[in-house]
């Protein structure tokens, strides 16, 4: 395949892949809130080892491939127990990594320090498996000795970068990163379907290898399982070591831990991950088969491709992007891990002294840089005499040293820092003798002579004179025992450490400090959650914060500054109890207040009320009065007017002072509705109050010229209700539409379930939209007169539980709802 199109295939994947990243971070969020999302990127587990390597050591070891995810899946069975204490230890104190947790248990901060330093450097030949893994294809694929163009550094360089953009635009690492997520879980999709899309065709094209088995009696061990005890050994340490490494991996504890924004996923996920292990591994051991078959002079790392070229170059170049996927996701993670554990304890302690942590971010990024570049250095100087397969177990039993201290942390109160930090050492010198240094050996780095050890007992790659175990379990059980052996028992023989002091702080100078060092969206954030904490808690909070940007031996320097030692916890509890107690105080005055100044706006009101009401009243009487005096004194002053003339004075005089006494009768009516005269009830047919009323305003609808009609029902309309209240209300609803009609009121009763309806209805010119609002308010006339008519109509039906209110249509339409059983407890209404 002409390296050109390999290297096109290669630049368009990543650039996918880029896209794929920005969707995330824009657009993408509700998905990557998804469970599907989040249990496939866990599968970012599943590298370069598992898409090529897996096919190589089933192609020459048979099915010990399978132990690897074994170990994942056992261990899944115990995430109800061990994932949820974490997550929320994680959630509470932001840890981003388990050398975070180890200070957060231990209180210890060189022990933390050395457990990240040497994550680091057990890592690198993980890393330089993926690079190899790229490199190694694409000089296969393209069928040259040396490729046009270094494809491990150009890949080396773009993965940094993808991480660098998409991993550390914040300084607080305990963020999401919606986009790295769905990139993560995009590649473990594409990884996924090219591996079985490979082994199918490899099916198809090549045939069943199971039936040739019993021709070639070389490939009946690669079926059978292990023999003797060292091949059950092997399987049993495995297995163990896979688990381990799937809980202690940086990069899983990114995925799993800190990239999870919901606890509810972990079901889902507990299942669906070994699912996902099962589908990839479905094709490894056919395909290692086929390989021995047909390809029995390749490489054995190589048959994922050499069958997929076989049914052609599309196929070949989907199997090349997906070892490339595998291998790009887990790099990314993996080195954006990695850059935070250096960060945060390696650079932030030294940037602190010399009053640098404002570019603790560049270091960051820089960080992620070097980790590629010495990963790639290791790839060129040491990758090239290894199986892809066991460089990554060299990590995988580097990794698991943190299993003793971090895991008997969790569950043994017992367990010491000074056991912890001895366990530690002890573990990575033996991981280092019996692992490391062999590696260097056979790469060259290093005489050969090692090999033999100083003595034969000191054999790195057989102490104590074993003999049949592989080297990578060799080394493994070797470490991890005296590495647990140590842990316990210095922890039976040191004293466990006291509790690290408490310490206790003013909100504003917390918030003074994170507002320094992480920015005014961090201070913003702490003022909202610790405002009303007390001052233990707001350290613990700020600390937290401080400690997912900065790592949890600075943030711990940091807070010292700020704060000072805590009293003992009784008087934490008496001072959080008075602190309660001052601040229910507080509330409750600041309740009062409000009430006190609700009242007096209310009294306000009222007076101003009570001022408006005098100057309408006095407005309003002072018209009537005025002509009745004046006609008065003509008709004192002229005794010997002609008849009709005193006749007609006459007539004006009774009808100013009927004015007159309407006005006072309103404004009686609203004197008494203002002091709360209680309900006088009695049984009533409806039809009573209603032809009253009709009968006491014919004679101002014949003045006006309005037929008034009434349609009230024949049978009886009962309730228990106020008589007198009742007319009121209908008096001055018909004498309103009297005023309004043109030619015609009607009054119409209706019985409706619970409540009696009464209508009163005028062809007028209806209510302006615009006055509706006001329309039942107090002295707001559109027609003359004082503007109580409406509005006392309102307040007395209240009073006697029903309500009046305008109906749409033509004219003018009032509605009055009566509860046919009234009991209401305020008869002033309102």
């Amino acid at each position: 395949m002409s390296p050109a199109l390999l290297l096109t295939g290669l630049f368009l994947y990543l650039a996918l892949l880029f896209l794929v990243a920005l969707l995330g971070e824009r657009r993408g969020r509700a998905l990557v809130q998804s469970p599907w999302v989040y249990a496939l990127s866990l599968a970012v587990y599943a590298t370069a080892w598992t898409f090529f390597g897996s096919v190589g050591r089933a192609a020459t070891q048979g099915a010990s491939f399978l132990p690897v995810y074994l170990g994942p899946t056992l261990v899944l069975l115990l995430w109800p127990f061990l994932h949820g204490r974490l997550l929320e230890l994680a959630r509470a104190h932001r840890l981003t990594s388990w050398a975070d947790y180890l200070f957060l248990r231990y209180g210890h901060a060189p022990l933390a320090t050395l457990a990240a330093a040497f994550l680091v450097l057990g890592l690198l030949p993980y890393l330089a498996l993926q690079l190899k893994a790229i490199a190694q294809a694409f000089l296969f694929l393209s069928g040259e000795r040396a490729p046009m163009a270094d494809v491990a550094l150009i890949t080396t360089l773009f993965l940094a970068l993808f991480a660098i953009l998409f991993g550390t635009r914040r300084l607080d690492p305990s963020e999401r990163h919606e986009g790295l997520v769905l990139a993560v879980a995009f590649e473990s999709s594409v990884k996924l379907f090219a591996l079985l899309l490979v082994g199918l065709a490899a099916l198809l094209f090549l045939g069943n290898p199971f039936l040739e088995v019993p021709k070639r009696p070389e490939l009946w061990p690669l079926l059978l399982p292990p023999e003797g005890l060292p091949g059950y050994l092997d399987w049993v340490g495995l297995t163990l070591l896979s688990g381990l490494a799937f809980l202690f991996l940086p990069r899983q504890f990114h995925v799993s831990v800190v990239e999870n924004v919901n606890p509810g996923h972990l079901p889902l996920a507990a299942w669906a991950f070994p699912l996902y292990l099962l589908l990839i591994n479905l094709p490894v051991l056919p395909l290692a088969l086929l390989g021995r078959i047909h390809f029995p002079q390749t490489n054995p790392d190589l048959f994922v491709l050499a069958l997929a070229q076989e049914a052609g170059p599309a196929l070949a170049l989907l199997a090349f992007l997906g070892g490339v996927s595998a291998a790009t996701a887990m790099v990314i993670v993996e080195a954006l891990a990695l850059s935070i554990l250096i960060s945060n304890h390696l650079l932030s302690p030294l940037l602190l002294r010399a009053k640098a942590l404002g570019s603790l971010l560049l270091w960051r990024r820089l960080s992620i840089l070097a980790v590629m570049l010495l990963a790639y250095l290791y790839f060129r100087l040491a990758g090239e005499a290894y199986a892809l397969v066991a460089m990554g177990l060299i990590s995988f039993a580097a990794v698991a040293q943190l299993a003793p201290a971090a895991l008997l942390g969790l569950y043994w109160k017992g367990a010491t820092r000074e056991g912890a930090l001895a366990g530690l050492l002890g573990g990575i010198l033996l991981w280092a003798y019996t692992l490391f240094l062999p590696a260097l050996a056979r790469s060259g780095w290093l005489p050969p002579v090692f090999l033999e050890g100083p003595h034969p007992l000191l054999r790195p790659e057989g102490l104590l004179g074993l003999r049949g175990l592989e080297a990578t379990t060799h080394g493994f059980f070797a470490s991890l025992l005296l590495n647990l052996g140590l842990v316990v028992g210095v922890s039976l023989f040191t004293k466990r450490e006291a509790p690290v002091e408490g310490r206790t702080g003013e909100v504003g100078a917390l918030a003074n400090l994170l507002s320094r060092v992480l920015g005014p969206e961090a201070e913003a954030a702490f003022l909202k959650e610790a405002q009303d904490l007390p001052g233990p808690q707001a350290a613990a909070k700020a600390e937290a914060l401080l400690a997912g940007a900065l790592g949890p031996a600075t943030a711990r320097l940091l807070i010292l500054s700020v704060t000072e030692k805590a009293p003992p916890e009784a008087l934490l509890e008496e001072a959080a109890r008075e602190s309660k107690e001052v601040r229910a105080y507080a509330r409750a005055l600041e309740e009062a207040r409000r009430e006190l100044a609700q009242a007096y706006e209310r009294l306000k009101a009222l007076d101003q009320a009570k001022d408006e009401v005098l100057a309408a009243i006095s407005h309003e009487l002072k018209t009537p009065l005025t002509a009745v005096r004046a006609l008065a004194e003509i008709l004192e002053a002229h005794p010997d007017l002609p008849e009709a003339e005193r006749r007609r004075f006459t007539g004006l005089l009774a009808k100013e002072a009927a004015r007159l006494s309407r006005l006072v009768e309103e404004v009686l009516a609203y004197a008494k509705v203002q002091a709360g005269i209680p309900l006088r009830l009695q049984r009533l047919d409806l039809r009573e109050p209603a032809q009253e009323a009709l009968a006491l305003v014919a004679p101002l609808a014949r003045e006006r010229g309005v037929l008034l009609e009434g349609r009230l029902p024949h049978g009886a309309v009962q309730a228990l209700t106020d008589r007198d209240r009742v007319l009121q209300v209908l008096l001055n609803l018909l004498q309103n539409a009297i005023r309004h009609a043109h030619s015609r009121v009607i009054l119409e009763l209706t019985p409706l379930g619970r409540e009696a309806f009464f209508y009163v209805q005028d062809d007028g010119p209806g209510v302006p939209e615009e006055k509706r609002p006001w329309l039942f308010e107090p002295f707001q006339s559109f027609a003359g007169g004082t503007g109580l008519g409406l509005y006392l109509a309102r307040r007395l039906a209240e009073a006697l539980g029903g309500r009046v209110f305008l109906e749409a249509g033509e004219g003018a339409r009032f509605a009055f709802a009566l509860p046919l059983e009234v009991d209401h407890a305020d008869p002033g209404g309102g």
